[in-house]
């Protein structure tokens, strides 16, 4: 076996499970999206959210999910955590510059509609969320391919 063959597996993951880690998020997602709508959840920036994506990270490199799925699936989370809180603002006309529908932002600027709120989300979400999910999600799928290592030699 050459560097290559043993490189490869992380880089796209194991069969289907980087395909399983996106169905996985999206699961994730859909019950943030419900939580938030029913106003049990809370989007703003915390670490509870940096955990949730370190967990994700981390989980892709425990089951050798592959680091390109793992980074991809950050990225969604990322862009749903920027995009989804105007969303629904917009959708729903109970938009306000200092509202639970404004993007979580760390730089405490504002738009003044729902429409740009939700375009400034999309565009923070896409170009932040893509730095975050490389970042986030490298070092946490190092880290969860070490746990699998770890555990590994363990059994061995």
């Amino acid at each position: 076996m050459n560097n290559f063959d043993r490189f490869w597996p992380h880089v796209i993951g194991e069969s289907r499970r980087g395909g399983l880690l996106l169905l996985a998020v999206i699961a994730l997602l859909l019950l943030f999206s419900g939580g938030f709508v029913v106003e049990v959840l809370d989007v703003g920036f915390s670490l509870g959210w940096i955990g949730v994506a370190v967990g994700i990270a981390i989980a892709a490199g425990v089951v050798r999910a592959g680091l390109v799925p793992a980074i991809g699936a950050l990225w969604l989370f990322a862009l749903w955590w920027y995009a989804f809180p105007p969303l629904v603002g917009y959708l729903t006309g109970d938009w306000g510059t200092a509202s639970r529908y404004s993007y979580p932002r760390v730089l405490g600027y504002a738009y003044s509609s729902a429409y740009a709120e939700l375009i400034g989300g999309i565009e923070r979400g896409v170009k932040s969320g893509f730095l975050f999910a490389i970042f986030v999600g490298t070092v946490g799928y190092i880290i969860g391919t070490i746990v699998w290592y770890s555990r590994r030699s363990k059994a061995n």
